[in-house]
């Protein structure tokens, strides 16, 4: 397995590395299969993600416990671990970082959290509230000076606030969705983060499962450039394996496989939502970019869909795409000009 320096964390990475967020809809054996295969293998970081449950005090955690947590019981010092919170504020982090404590590393051999992550961080406005004094942010440094967390991650869907998390100081790594078709992070985000020693780390590196058809070309692509690790997500040993080839010696593309990329990419870009957050806020309330990743969002069966559309989307989020007056104000506002009233409506089709 290739590994690389994490930036200013020194810590040695496998430039593969595991994205968790597939084992949450995995049981707890198959998950444990799954991770022990790659920790075997040499995948040393987990990036755990436990989808609507990371917004639910009483249940968050839990999935991570009940799977990577039962591995660590006998293998912590065999992997870094990172876990996210989609929380804002002081109060609220404070409580996520002594309950990730509780529910995934107390009892094993080292009860810390290597890499805690604040996701997230998409507009102005969130991370106005994270960095004040009353933010999230403030919290974790506590925590890392109080030897329960190691590291800090930064992570969002919109280089202009990852950039402005960058420049704080603050943060010791970023996290970043990067592929073929969001490669705007090359311009600015990357080298910034270069300079400043900042660790990176890539997800979405198949496009939210859009590129999952050419997946080895996509991975392969994105380590030819200067970021330290991938996180595709895996959920079965099948999945392990191939990204492990990949990470063992990550070849560069022919032209033939770069134009077959390109030509994917160009096809699937079409209607792909960067999550930048320029379409926000939608006169109606809608949360586009919630509802677009649900509308192209290969890996989930349409039930899985239909669920997470009226309890989260209309219920949790109190965002209803049937609101949608086709005003084309968004389309405006997007600097890929994505046919956003088309993928409202087609929602409303596809889910009511």
């Amino acid at each position: 397995m290739l590994y690389r320096r994490l930036g200013r964390t020194n810590l040695k990475v496998s430039a593969i590395a595991f994205g968790g967020l597939p084992l949450f809809f995995q049981p707890p054996d198959k998950s444990i299969e799954a991770i022990n295969l790659a920790l075997d293998e040499g995948i040393n970081y987990f990036d755990l993600d436990e989808a609507g449950n990371s917004f639910i005090p009483e249940k968050v955690y839990l999935d991570g416990g009940s799977k990577i947590g039962q591995v660590l019981k006998k293998r912590r010092n065999d992997c870094f671990l990172g876990v996210k919170s989609m929380r804002q504020t002081y109060e609220e982090l404070k409580a996520d970082v002594d309950l990730a404590l509780e529910r995934i590393v107390k009892g094993t051999s080292r009860e810390v959290i290597d890499i805690f992550q604040l996701a997230f961080l998409d507009t102005p406005q969130k991370m106005e509230i994270i960095l004040s004094k009353q933010g999230g942010l403030r919290a974790l440094e506590e925590a890392k000076e109080e030897g329960k967390i190691d590291f800090i991650l930064g992570a969002a869907h919109n280089p202009r606030t990852l950039i402005q998390a960058i420049k704080t100081d603050r943060f010791d790594i970023v996290e970043f969705p990067f592929n073929i078709i969001e490669n705007e992070y090359l311009a600015e985000l990357i080298p910034l983060a270069r300079e400043k020693d900042i660790g990176t780390v890539v997800m979405k590196p198949l496009g939210g499962g859009q590129l999952a058809s050419i997946a080895d070309l996509s991975l392969r692509w994105i380590l030819q450039h200067n970021v330290d690790c991938v996180i595709p997500g895996m959920k079965s040993i099948e999945e392990v394996q191939k990204n492990v080839e990949i990470g063992i010696k990550p070849e560069r593309l022919s032209a033939g496989e770069l134009e077959t990329l390109h030509k994917l990419g160009a096809e699937v870009g079409k209607e792909y939502c960067h999550r930048c957050g320029y379409c926000l806020p939608c006169p109606q309330g809608i949360m586009i970019l919630g509802v677009i990743d649900l509308v192209r969002a290969p890996m989930l069966s349409l039930e899985m869909k239909k669920k997470s559309y009226h309890q989260v989307i209309k219920g949790r989020l109190k965002s209803d795409p049937n609101n949608c007056v086709q005003c084309e104000e968004c389309v405006e506002k997007c600097p890929f000009k994505l046919p956003i009233p088309t993928l409202m409506k087609r929602a409303v089709e596809m889910f009511e």
